[in-house]
């Protein structure tokens, strides 16, 4: 389950202003779906607080299918829920490994 789902960054950066001037932490454009070759960048909103993922489509750096996986207010939040990322972003089906850490906090809401 995503809190939202955008065609691309365009439209996701249209509905919500501090989107555009937020601080983002960057967590990597390695992470993947099982079965898939898709890329897809992971990161964090420290405005919003939006922990989001979107497939990257090359080498110019633009996204689309964003999807808003959880909303963390505080980094410390971030780097509590995601403790151990930088061993998953390579793994074959590592965006599931975001998705099962996230998962708790959105039955919670």
């Amino acid at each position: 389950m995503d809190l939202g789902i955008w065609p691309d960054e365009a439209a996701f950066v249209a509905d919500d202003h501090r989107r555009a001037v937020s601080d983002e932490v960057d967590l990597g454009a390695t992470w993947r779906v099982a079965g898939s070759n898709d890329a897809w960048r992971l990161a964090w909103l420290r405005d919003t607080g939006e922990l989001y993922a979107c497939r990257a489509d090359g080498y110019d750096g633009s996204c689309s299918d964003v999807h808003v996986l959880a909303v963390l207010p505080r980094e410390a939040d971030l780097d509590a829920v995601l403790s151990g990322w930088r061993d998953e972003r390579t793994d074959p089906d590592g965006l599931s490994w975001v998705r099962d850490r996230v998962s708790p906090l959105l039955m919670a809401v």
